[in-house]
């Protein structure tokens, strides 16, 4: 998908019909917006996610989200009906390309609080020729070309972006992998199989031909799935919970960090909080280390006293001559057999020198008790050594653990400190912020209980449903319609387990080429010596090598709010760049095509610290084969406007102008831009936002 054109037409404060065309060239692929905080920015994103998705596209820090029509047009209004707001987009996707119309009017924004919206959809072919399309069927194929659970990867707001490298947010990393690299395809196979209309179809057919106990079977399977599904569904609205959660405490301290109250406190918790992550899962790691350590060598501390009974039967046996044995029995028994000795001597049977040798067989060994013997000593001797070794790790790992343990707990008075800190300044802002932090904090607390219980009761429900399928599947049937459709339905859920271990080969060897465009990426931005990893869970991860014991390892770092912002655009960038060369990508799906995808950015910068500024501005344009940069004046003077204002990648440019009847204090009236001056606020008796293109 690459983006033309824009057109908003009455959309909230941008009043009338104003249009902006997008540079869309492979070496002119950069379009930057400049617009002071206030003046739209966050407005002209939502138009875009307006105008594909209507109002559940819209972001969550848009305020009055049920009002589109501006409010100068809604006050005038003597015609609700005649009264509409309408987006325009112009884009290319393959090798066709569509131009998207959505418009409401005063009468439906009242009467459905802005969620109806007409919506039509004109497609122009490689053949010139053109389908026209609306409603629902357009919005299928809208969502088809960019599924509405990746818009934010496309569309975002770059200082709430963050909580995509949080450990929460690994399952949203992982669908959006497979979003965007069609393995929603299997996804929905799958889904489709399991249906009433497939799986349940069959499954009625073979109750119809089964016996009673059989039947009972099916309906207790049938409960049992209505109820895992049930669950897992709460399961994925409580995950969903805790990402829209994450995004909501990512806004909230971000407003604290551009508080000047409470800034410096504000990015010393953020520090804090991801060393307390850090922390945490170190000693999930190591206490992992610890029970896998217990279950393998944990019995050799109790092997003392064992050992030292080996060790005086063994030493017994050796002092009395029997071990190792001198002669084996095999060798006395052939002699008696042929009834002659070792010298020569004949041994008549049953004679007395022949009960003489025969004697010896008492004192003669068994090759497998020397054997056997041979193992004991070697087995003493590991178990020995394994005593001292695991007794020293276990005091080590524990000595690891109470460490962690009270550095977390330090590190939580810290963060309680703060709290305090915060909560006693003379600030109206920053005590409304933190209350609403701590309610959201509890919040989390009890998702994250509910996710836990969510899925224990599933993995007990699971396991439950396999021992049923598995007796199911055992029942013999006795007529041939029975007999048919158990096949049937076996073979479905065969090929069903199939396409799951397919999304499964499928996600990791795409998560392996995910994880190399990251670290290509990251490279290119990263001015410090920090990895950047995708981790087996879907989690990024930042590390950096310190010396250890036995060479240079790997460590976590305590990522701030800025450096989260970029590894999160970092994953974002790469997985566009995947989604390029989909069909490049060996995998087990074939005819899967790439695709391009623009990203549309409203203050990337604004987390940022120098140290990464210029090193993302600089890479802009090769971020996206499309680049639009909503930023401030604050934001891209600098280092910003160094790299990326003077890039000969940038095509097109535009101010926002703001117009109201007063101008704050703080409010600049003029921005310069490459030496030029431009008017960015004018004294007007009406508020509205006008877009201006500049050289």
């Amino acid at each position: 998908m690459i983006l033309k054109k824009l057109v908003l037409d009455n959309f909230r404060q941008y009043l009338g019909r104003q249009e902006i065309v997008f540079a869309s060239q492979k070496q002119k692929n950069v379009t930057i917006i400049h617009g002071e905080n206030g003046f739209g920015k966050t407005c002209f994103l939502n138009a875009l996610l307006w105008g594909f998705y209507g109002s559940d596209g819209l972001t969550k820090d848009l305020p009055k989200p049920e009002h589109i029509i501006p409010d100068t047009v809604r006050e005038q209004s003597t015609d609700p009906s005649a009264d509409i707001s309408t987006i325009e987009i112009s884009f290319k996707h393959g090798d066709r390309e569509f131009t998207l119309a959505r418009s409401i009017s005063l009468a439906q924004e009242r009467a459905s609080k802005g969620q109806n919206t007409d919506l039509n959809l004109a497609i122009r072919h490689l053949d010139g020729q053109t389908t026209n399309c609306d409603g629902r069927e357009a919005q299928k194929i809208i969502d088809s070309i960019l599924p509405r659970d990746l818009r934010e990867l496309v569309f975002f707001n770059g200082e709430r972006i963050d909580h995509l490298a949080m450990e929460d947010s690994a399952e949203k990393v992982r669908d959006s992998v497979r979003g965007l690299l069609g393995l929603k395809l299997i996804d929905q196979s799958i889904a489709d199989l399991m249906s009433n209309n497939v799986r349940g179809k069959l499954k009625e057919d073979l109750k119809k031909n089964t016996d009673a106990e059989t039947s009972q079977l099916l309906e207790k399977q049938t409960t049992l799935e209505t109820a895992i599904t049930e669950k897992k569904g709460l399961l994925t609205a409580c995950r969903s919970n805790q990402s829209a959660l994450a995004e909501k405490m990512s806004a909230i301290n971000a407003k604290l960090e551009a508080n000047r109250e409470a800034r410096e406190l504000q990015q010393r918790r953020a520090t804090r909080e991801s060393e307390l992550t850090e922390r945490q899962k170190a000693l999930q790691d190591l206490e992992k280390r610890l029970g896998d350590l217990l279950a393998a060598d944990g019995y050799t501390l109790f092997c003392s006293d064992l050992i030292q009974r080996g060790k005086s039967i063994t030493h017994k046996l050796r002092a009395e001559g029997r071990i190792p044995a001198r002669v084996m029995n095999d060798f006395i028994h052939d002699l008696l057999k042929a009834e002659t000795c070792i010298c020569g001597t004949c041994l008549p049977k049953d004679s007395e020198i022949w009960k003489m040798v025969e004697e010896q067989l008492t004192k003669a060994g068994d090759p497998e008790f020397n054997r056997a013997v041979g193992d004991l000593d070697k087995a003493i001797g590991v178990i020995e050594g394994s005593i001292n070794r695991t007794r020293e790790s276990i005091t080590r790992l524990v000595g690891e653990r109470t460490d962690l343990i009270e550095r977390i707990s330090h590190i939580r008075e810290d963060l309680e400190e703060i709290k305090e800190a915060l909560g006693s300044k003379d600030d109206e802002e920053v005590h409304k912020l933190e209350a609403q932090r701590e309610k959201e904090e509890l919040r989390r607390h009890d998702l994250l209980r509910e996710e836990g219980s969510l899925a224990k009761e599933i993995e007990t429900s699971e396991a439950e449903l396999k021992s049923l399928s598995a007796e199911i599947q055992t029942k013999q049937q006795k007529g041939e319609e029975g007999k048919k459709a158990q096949r049937r339905l076996q073979r479905l859920e065969e090929t069903v387990a199939l396409l799951e271990e397919i999304l499964q080969i499928e996600s990791e060897d795409l998560r392996n080429e995910l994880g190399k465009e990251v670290e290509r990426i990251f490279r290119k931005i990263s001015l410090h010596d920090y990895r950047l990893d995708l981790t087996d869970d879907f989690t990024l991860r930042l590390s950096k090598s310190v010396p250890g014991s036995s060479g240079l390892v790997q460590v976590d770092v305590a990522t701030s709010t800025g450096q989260r912002q970029v590894m999160s655009l970092v994953f974002i960038a790469s997985l566009v760049a995947l989604a390029q060369r989909r069909n490049e990508i060996p995998t087990i799906l074939k005819d899967l095509h790439g695709g391009d995808y623009p990203l549309v950015m409203d203050s990337p910068f604004g987390q940022l610290g120098d140290e990464f500024r210029a090193a993302i501005a600089k890479h802009v344009p090769a971020l996206a084969p499309q680049a639009i940069v909503l930023v401030s004046t604050s934001q891209y003077k600098g280092d910003v406007e160094h790299e990326l204002g003077e890039s000969s990648r940038v095509g097109k440019r535009y101010i926002l102008r703001y117009h109201a009847p007063s101008k704050r204090d703080d409010a600049k009236e003029s921005i310069s831009l490459g030496g030029k001056r431009n008017i960015i606020f004018k004294v007007d008796p009406t508020e509205h936002t006008q877009i201006m293109e500049i050289d």
